[in-house]
């Protein structure tokens, strides 16, 4: 038998003579360059989260850039089993050299960046990063509180020396200054109608002169000239009436001319000490001096002045602080001056019946007053404190039982907002992060990871609205001449 070898063109002809490993081999190329993609763009940002993110250079546990971890496992990984791959397909040089099989390693090699990057999204979960923002405003001035509009969805930033409304864009948008002799010393809780009541001071005495501003024009409806009484809140706006807090007296004008309604009288021993009101109902706490000093809150018709009810407060000192948290339903937070006094959120029925009573120390937890609490429906979400764990929880403004709790660990709660019918939102830091997660208002459960926020220029005490789906708007309320009054954020679709 002639066993001798085969000319050479024989042998150039051999590797068609078994496609299927041919193909195998174009297969094994593609799948290495795929791996050797994904692990040079897995590197590359770990490298990003490393010396870009990632606080001098250190970081451990929680510290660490959400994701780092992730790419910390699937680096090797990915990076060993693509050398595998390579040391199988290195012995097939005519493959490697093929023109089809470089462009189809190539390609896909390409192709699959695209889900590489998806599992990376996936891995640091949801960020939002600064949009937009307005310039600060000089000089530096304490901001008095904000308002959001109906009209538009503006933001009015009011402070000493006027208001300011910026468009739901963060534009500015209309200004109404005040004078140097009466500066802007409270704002109305609520702005029916879209209008809102200014407090002005003078000589000392906030409440000076009172004003209606059309928030969606930005123009003064009418100012009165008053004279005021010691309360801590001395304007707010019921249904069509605008409340009053006047020395010796209450009085109800038309919200929208400034006519005078009614005038509810208050006797000379008593100082009116909050006022606030909702829909038919306005409300006012009272502090009474005699042989015992007492408290009570009233309610009387809005359109009328007619008196409703009167309920005695559980005090026996004098007040510290009087905050209406909720006018319907009624949530009344009392501070008194004694070391062991009464200091409680007081919950009461339509009638003025007391309906519970929600402690602000309890074995459980202590309510904080800062930031402000958030009501929602029939719920009171405020930030708690047990110990050296942070968290939200949810009371019931129908009989003050606990309806749930978020913790939140060590990590600082520092703003609630109302974001939808049936979520609120929380901000936290927890350093070198600040975190918003949403909270369902049925159980307190988030409803996804919380969102990073990225780099905010955030002061001490600050404001957030939900802006444009998946965009919020934050408002600085610090004193500050290098902090921008407003900022919108949005979510994150780089690195």
């Amino acid at each position: 038998m002639d066993i001798r070898p085969a000319p050479a063109s024989a042998r150039a002809f051999l590797p068609r003579l078994r496609p299927e490993r041919r193909l195998f081999q174009v297969a094994w190329l593609g799948l290495t360059a795929v791996l050797v993609s994904v692990t040079l763009l897995y590197c590359a940002l770990f490298w990003k989260l490393w010396f870009v993110d990632t606080p001098r250079y250190v970081c451990s546990g929680h510290d660490c850039p959400r994701g780092m971890g992730w790419l910390a496992a699937l680096i090797p990984l990915l990076g060993t089993a693509a050398g595998l791959l390579w040391a199988g397909i290195k012995n097939a040089p005519l493959v490697r050299r093929s023109p089809f099989a470089q462009a189809l390693a190539i390609t896909l090699a390409l192709v699959a960046l695209w889900p590489g990057w998806s599992a990376y999204t996936w891995m640091r979960g949801p960020q939002m990063d600064l949009f937009g923002w307005q310039n600060p405003v000089p000089p530096a001035a304490q901001p008095i509180g904000v308002w959001t509009s109906e009209r538009g969805g503006a933001l009015v930033r009011a402070r000493p020396d006027g208001l300011i409304a910026y468009n739901g864009e963060g534009r500015k948008g209309w200004r109404l200054p005040a004078s140097e002799q009466t500066p802007v010393c409270a704002l109305s809780r609520t702005t029916p109608s879209d209008i809102g009541l200014v407090a002005y001071q003078d000589g000392g005495r906030c409440g000076t002169r009172i004003e209606a501003v059309d928030l969606g024009e930005g123009r003064s409806l009418w100012d009165r000239k008053l004279k005021p009484s010691r309360a801590h809140t001395v304007v707010a706006a019921a249904g069509t009436t605008a409340v009053v807090a006047e020395e010796g007296a209450l009085v109800g004008l038309d919200l929208r001319g400034g006519e005078e309604r009614w005038r509810v009288p208050v006797p000379a021993e008593c100082e009116v000490q909050a006022v606030d009101g909702a829909g038919d109902r306005a409300l006012y706490v009272e502090q009474c001096s005699g042989e015992t000093t007492t408290a009570r809150i009233s309610a009387v018709d809005a359109r009328t002045g007619a008196g409703a009810w009167q309920t005695p407060l559980p005090t026996t000192s004098r007040l510290r602080e009087v905050r209406v948290l909720s006018a319907r339903p009624l949530a009344v937070h009392v501070t008194e001056t004694a070391a062991r006094g009464t200091d409680a959120v007081l919950l009461f029925g339509d009638d003025g019946r007391p309906r519970g009573v929600v402690l602000a120390s309890s074995r459980t937890e202590d309510l904080l007053t800062e930031p402000s609490p958030v009501v929602a429906g029939d719920l009171l979400v405020t930030p708690v404190k047990n110990g050296k764990k942070n968290g939200v929880s949810a009371y019931s403004l129908t009989d003050g039982r606990r309806a749930w709790h978020a913790g939140f660990g060590g990590a600082r709660v520092r703003a609630l907002a109302r974001t939808r019918t049936d979520e609120v939102a929380v901000v936290t830091s927890d350093h070198p992060w600040t975190h918003l997660t949403r909270l369902g208002l049925d159980r307190g459960n988030q409803r996804e990871e919380p969102t990073i926020l990225r780099d905010l220029p955030l002061g001490k005490r600050f404001a957030f609205f939900p802006g444009p789906p998946g965009s919020y708007a934050f408002v600085n309320l610090d004193r500050s001449d290098t902090l921008p009054p407003t900022f919108d954020v949005d979510p994150v679709f780089g690195w």
